[in-house]
């Protein structure tokens, strides 16, 4: 399966929201990192056929998904940031629901809703009611209900934020169990969601796409650009107005601080392995990544 975007820009009156990207997609998960208003839920939406571009073209297989129209849009599994569910529907009954919506066959909706219930860990709840389930909870039956008719492209809008970090890690391991046949695409502002689990990660800046590697080639790139340096109280306001600062951590009466630099900012700074945090950092300074406790 070969999901080819090309040359796709998206322009909202004066202001352009995607500008000239082009990458291809195959099978597995990909990561897709950038800061607020960087065209990731635009880029998103436009997979999902739910936005058209305003200029260019995505191909699944060599066709073009416009011209595929409904026969697209049954591949595709979309769960946005923000998503409406009846909170006084069980687990069950809004499945079966979502299952007629995407016209599922009667015979078929039961087996499948089982199916998805079991795989997103809420079989044993599916009697329960929406609006009592945690937002862990809440994001799973989310999922599940992508999954109803078994979509060859997922795409997933900020699945994990405000989970707590035993959610946040069930659902990533999740999304890297499905997409063992199926594109996955993943938005994320935690950079650890998606450090173990995506083949690529795709880099969106301004509305451009400025990377498309695995996540062990980017990290090669600033492999000698992460330094720490311990510093006094008095320092460290110093290095937090001149450099791009991730983490400072006290030492007695002294301040450890890790940082992304160009060049080696002090005499006594010390190498350090980089990590998905810091490459946020380092190309997208002006945002800082969310951090997540596992």
């Amino acid at each position: 399966m070969n999901l080819t975007i090309d040359h796709v820009s998206k322009r909202f009156g004066n202001k352009i929201a995607l500008e000239e990207v082009t990458l291809v997609l195959t099978t597995g998960v990909y990561g897709i990192l950038g800061s607020n208003g960087s065209g990731k839920t635009t880029l998103m939406r436009i997979l999902a056929s739910v936005m058209k571009p305003t200029t260019g073209t995505v191909y699944l297989n060599g066709q073009d998904i416009v011209q595929m129209d409904h026969q697209y849009r049954e591949l595709i599994g979309y769960l946005p940031q923000h998503v409406g569910l009846y909170k006084n529907f069980t687990a069950e009954k809004l499945l079966k629901y979502t299952a007629a919506l995407k016209g599922l066959a009667k015979e078929e909706t039961n087996k499948k809703v089982a199916e998805v219930l079991t795989l997103v860990g809420l079989s044993d709840v599916r009697k329960g009611k929406v609006g009592k389930f945690s937002g862990g909870m809440k994001r799973r039956i989310g999922i599940a209900q992508a999954l109803l008719n078994d979509p060859k492209i997922l795409i997933v809008d900020e699945p994990t934020a405000g989970l707590d970090p035993k959610e946040r890690i069930r659902f990533r391991n999740l999304l890297s169990q499905i997409s063992k046949d199926r594109i996955v695409l993943l938005s994320t502002h935690i950079v650890s969601d998606i450090e173990f689990i995506a083949k690529e990660i795709l880099m969106l800046k301004n509305g451009k796409m400025i990377s498309q590697e695995t996540p062990q080639t980017l990290l090669k790139g600033i492999e000698d650009k992460v330094w720490s340096v311990l510093v006094t109280e008095e320092e460290m306001l110093y290095y937090q107005n001149n450099f791009k600062v991730g983490n400072i951590n006290r030492v007695q009466d002294k301040c450890n601080i890790r940082m992304v630099s160009d060049s080696k900012p002090h005499e006594t700074a010390v190498r350090e392995v980089p990590n998905l945090e810091d490459l946020y950092l380092y190309y997208f300074d002006e945002e800082q990544p969310e951090h997540a406790t596992t």
